[in-house]
């Protein structure tokens, strides 16, 4: 089955390919690959990364043993060497199947739980079958399905896709300098708001109006100010901004955070004073944070290592740092992988060492996984986000986040919009 998508079906058949090599390497025979979609981007970029299919809807079906989310979930089967199967419950006339690229498409009304369950007998799949999706599909369902398939050990691999998703094909990093070229554009348009003092709702609207006009698409837009945003990273908890504006003087930042462009991901930020100018201690952290985000940038290149940037940020922090009035570097990393959501594999804010990490400045202790990868060198190809905070009690936390593709001599960077200081 093909239908249309901005990558030709050779793309789609590249990537199977390689999910294929990451099955052998794991001894996987069998594989089961989750999304969450229909108003909500829960993993919803693994599914259409494999097929070009999305669920629609709004999200919120009934917790039911009936239909149990059938607007809502879709999963994909590597199974015997064949093409990819797109399994789903959504009503053929509801939802855009033709524009799926996948070996067979099976409709499993009323339930793709039950509809699995049965396929999977009938077709004799038995024994370890791995599964991405764990996180996002719920308990309810998993239950039943894994009640209804006594025959299946399922294996849990959730960061399984990122190893056949590292390397970017050259069509998905022209997707992705579309992408940047949308939030650059976009962020510029929301910072500029909160300078000159509009509240965090008008600029999250200039924000949001630059992303749609351009075609793009995103999860959150976080704008705020003032206390809050010292105390917290990102804006209102369920908005991400509100009615509030600015005083002159105040530090201000704004964050993009979404599939910006056809399922991938970027989550760009700035900081700045609303009024423009800026005091010296403001001024201080604004030029640390986006210091570490410049050395760090300079510095990649295909062979370099996480571990080695982390190192490279936190000696361009130091010069801003000072212990005895609390000003440090926050968060914990320097950065992350890209794709169709945040990677896991981190650059970390320093070198964690080969023991325990310990709780940074503001608790943030990275997750064994997110340091897995921190000695594997770079190659050309990948899409790496680079980031800053830089916390000073009472003046302020400024934030800078840019994105970069890594090329044959550096990087290019695809995230532009100006640094504020």
């Amino acid at each position: 089955m093909s239908g249309g998508s901005v990558f030709p079906r050779e793309e789609y058949e590249q990537r199977w390919r390689r999910v294929w090599d990451a099955m052998r390497a794991r001894g996987y025979e069998t594989l089961l690959v989750w999304s969450r979609g229909a108003g909500s981007y829960d993993r919803l970029g693994n599914v259409y990364w494999l097929t070009n299919y999305a669920n629609t809807g709004t999200g919120q079906d009934w917790a039911d043993d009936v239909q149990m989310g059938s607007w809502t979930f879709s999963a994909v089967l590597f199974r015997g060497g064949r093409e990819p199967e797109l399994h789903s419950a959504q009503p053929p006339e509801e939802t855009e199947y033709h524009k799926a690229v996948c070996g067979d498409l099976i409709v499993h009304e009323p339930s793709v739980i039950t509809g699995l369950a049965e396929y999977f007998r009938k077709h004799g799949i038995t024994g370890r079958v791995a599964v991405v999706g764990d996180d996002v599909l719920p308990g309810l369902y998993d239950r039943r399905l894994r009640a209804l398939t006594p025959q299946i050990e399922w294996v849990t691999d959730e960061w399984f896709l990122l190893e056949p998703q590292r390397v970017k094909s050259k069509r998905e990093l022209d997707v992705f300098r579309t992408a940047g070229d949308i939030v650059t554009h976009a962020l510029a348009a929301g910072m500029d708001a909160m300078i000159a003092g509009e509240t965090s709702a008008a600029a999250a609207a200039r924000t949001a109006a630059e992303i749609m006009r351009r075609g793009g698409c995103f999860s959150r837009i976080d704008m705020h100010h003032g206390a809050h945003a010292e105390k917290y990273i990102l804006g209102d908890m369920l908005h991400g901004y509100d009615m509030t504006a600015p005083n002159k003087g105040d530090m201000v930042r704004g964050w993009i955070q979404g599939p910006i462009f056809q399922g991938y991901w970027l989550d760009p930020g700035r900081s700045a004073v609303c009024g423009g100018r800026s005091t010296r201690e403001q001024r201080n952290i604004l030029e640390g944070s986006a210091e570490v985000c410049r050395a760090i940038i300079k510095s990649i290149r295909p062979g370099i290592t996480p571990r080695q940037l982390g190192v490279i940020g936190a000696k361009a922090a130091a010069p801003f740092e000072d212990e005895a009035r609390d000003i440090k570097v926050n968060l914990g990393i320097f950065g992350h992988q890209m794709g169709t959501f945040y990677g896991p594999d981190i650059i970390p804010a320093g070198d964690p060492g080969t023991g325990p990490v310990a709780p940074d400045a503001s608790g943030y202790v990275p997750m064994p996984g997110e340091l897995a990868n921190i000695d594997k060198p770079y190659e050309t190809g990948m899409l790496i986000a680079v980031e800053a905070f830089m916390k000073h009690p009472g003046v302020g936390m400024s934030g800078l986040e840019d994105h970069v593709i890594v090329t044959e001599t550096g990087c290019e960077q695809i995230t532009n919009t100006p640094v504020y200081i």
